[in-house]
């Protein structure tokens, strides 16, 4: 079985067989980093995507103070979040210090697991000899597998329940990558991506035939993920939801097949503990049957600790 426990693990890192310095006119080859740790000014790329609980439904006041800055480890993230309810909501193509992101159709800072993550992921790759970071976080509430992340799914306007947003998360991930690599201090290495985190399932939950193929549906995402950024061992965590929908079993036992056989390096976090981790009342307005600050934390620690840091660092 192939779940991993919350506790963190040490991972070697796998380097890239040629690293190119920008503006400079040699390269690093992994003979030559192979049995070195990596130098300040490498800096790795992680994906976050998801729907409403990856975006985040808890006012940034409910973060924990601990939770709040990273001295140790500079993150950056640059976001794009529910954008279709509303268009705003996003980092305007930057890459800004780790921070709760404004949603002005909520009309409140929000976070999702991000925050826990980086702290959870800043020690280990500190060992590594990493100084700075960057987070791609793409994540749109009410969103299900089965028809809004189909990559087969081209339509763009109707319904929102019909339309693909595959593509806008594709344009969305490689606009951020030529970001990096474009505005990149002349010492800098930006590495291929390091790993994608994905909270999504609850919309999939509420129907048999939609949960029923949700784990077909995640193997043509990831496959079609793969191979879009050209990364075939590109590592993917993923964790099972808490929601309302009838079929929840459904969509936890299809990401758990996932992880367990059916897709390479896909890792599924332990389950939150129902007796100690809820979803928020109805008091809570939007937030109402969401996970709760203290879960998003969890599952951002675990996701953290979780993923590897020595595969799917080479590009194809």
């Amino acid at each position: 079985k192939r779940t991993v426990p919350s506790q963190s693990h040490d991972h070697s890192l796998c380097c890239p067989r040629h690293l190119c310095y920008k503006n400079s006119l040699f390269s690093l080859t992994l003979g030559a980093i192979n049995n070195m740790k990596l130098t300040p000014a490498i800096e790795p790329v992680f994906i976050l995507a998801g729907q409403s609980n990856m975006a985040g439904r808890c006012d940034a006041a409910e973060l924990p103070n601990h939770l709040k800055q990273i001295k140790s480890l500079d993150f950056q993230i640059c976001w794009d979040i529910d954008r279709n309810f509303v268009e705003d909501c996003n980092s305007d193509g930057k890459f800004l210090p780790l921070q709760p992101q404004t949603s002005t159709g909520l009309n409140m800072d929000i976070f999702g697991p991000e925050m826990a993550m980086a702290h959870s992921l800043a020690p280990r790759l500190e060992k590594l000899g990493v100084k700075r970071a960057h987070f791609i976080k793409f994540a749109l509430g009410s969103t299900n597998l089965h028809t809004n992340w189909n990559p087969s799914n081209t339509l763009t306007s109707g319904k929102m329940s019909n339309i693909g947003y595959y593509p806008q998360f594709q344009k969305f991930c490689k606009e951020s990558l030529e970001f990096l690599n474009t505005n990149a201090a002349p010492c800098s290495v930006i590495l291929p991506l390091w790993g994608m985190f994905w909270l999504q399932g609850e919309s999939d939950s509420s129907k048999a035939n939609t949960a029923n193929s949700y784990l077909s549906n995640f193997e043509k995402f990831i496959q079609t993920v793969r191979q879009d950024l050209k990364h075939p061992n590109l590592p993917v965590v993923v964790s099972p939801i808490i929601w309302k929908g009838k079929k929840v079993h459904l969509v936890n036992e299809a990401l758990q097949r996932a992880a367990d056989s059916e897709i390479q390096h896909c890792y599924c976090i332990e389950p939150l503990e129902k007796d100690k981790f809820s979803v928020q009342g109805k008091e809570a307005g939007v937030g109402a049957d969401h996970l709760t600050a203290a879960g998003l934390c969890e599952i951002g620690h675990r996701m953290g600790n979780t993923i590897p840091l020595s595969i799917g660092v080479e590009s194809s």
